[in-house]
């Protein structure tokens, strides 16, 4: 209850997970009790939120509904910072080196600790026409995508342990702990190869400045064009690319205090 109380008087912690839940689904706009359902909040609080969020250019309200929707404030200042944001500029050129080289989709995918999930933020498209796209911007569990599987990789038992219990659905253990070992062995994970399935995924980890894991590179491709040769000239691509993104990242961050 405290928690629930300190979480109800933080008017940026309020904002903040109304902005976050509204740009997370795909509805074009909401309703005042639906978002108060949603973020744990009550009405006349939740109303309270977006009259000030609507106030900074961030919503706005439609005067004959009532419901709420991101404005384009939100969406040029969302833009701007994502243009600025370090990973994704050092990571651009890797990644359309890597759909060059690779001629499939090349993907950028982060992990993030505290969700114990994944998230691609970039994908850089193939001149070939028969394409792979990436689910941009939403939160997937981390055994869905071989992204995911390349991160657990990383983790180490505590993390792996926390991140197991949030799964929905996880897998046995003994399926886990092989699945990991064959992507430590190979330096790169691999999700799908099935043509009824549609798309294969692969991924190569790397990690952040900070020496913990960051994310993933990987490839996205048409299952109809997957095979033992091309996952393996695929994967090899993804480790090379992983570790300039880590050496990258690294350098940027300059020296250890």
């Amino acid at each position: 209850m405290p928690e629930i109380l300190n979480r109800e008087r933080n008017p940026l912690g309020r904002t903040v997970r109304l902005l976050s839940w509204m740009a997370d689904h795909d509805a074009t706009d909401f309703g005042v009790r639906e978002l108060a359902a949603a973020v744990g909040m009550a009405p006349s609080t939740t109303h309270r939120s977006l009259g000030a969020l609507e106030e900074e250019g961030l919503v706005a309200s439609d005067p004959d509904t009532g419901r709420y929707r991101l404005s384009l404030g939100f969406y040029r200042l969302a833009l701007r910072g994502a243009r600025r944001a370090p990973l994704l500029e050092l990571a651009a050129p890797l990644l359309e080196e890597a759909a060059r080289a690779g001629e499939e989709t090349s993907q950028l995918a982060v992990y993030g600790g505290m969700e114990q999930e994944m998230l691609f933020l970039a994908e850089v498209l193939p001149a070939r026409r028969l394409q792979a796209r990436t689910r941009l911007y939403r939160w997937l569990p981390l055994t869905a995508t071989a992204a995911g599987q390349a991160v657990l990789s990383l983790l180490d038992p505590p993390a792996l342990v926390a991140a197991f219990s949030e799964m929905a659905n996880p897998p046995s253990g003994a399926e886990l702990a092989g699945l990991l070992a064959t992507v430590r062995e190979r330096g790169f994970a691999t999700c799908g190869g099935s043509a009824d399935e549609g798309c294969t995924e692969l991924a190569a980890p790397f990690n952040g400045p900070d020496g913990r894991p960051g994310g993933a590179l990987g490839f996205a491709l048409p299952s109809a064009r997957f095979n033992p040769k091309l996952e393996q000239a695929l994967g090899r691509l993804l480790t090379v690319q992983a570790g300039k993104l880590e050496r990258l990242l690294q350098c940027a961050a300059g020296p250890a205090a």
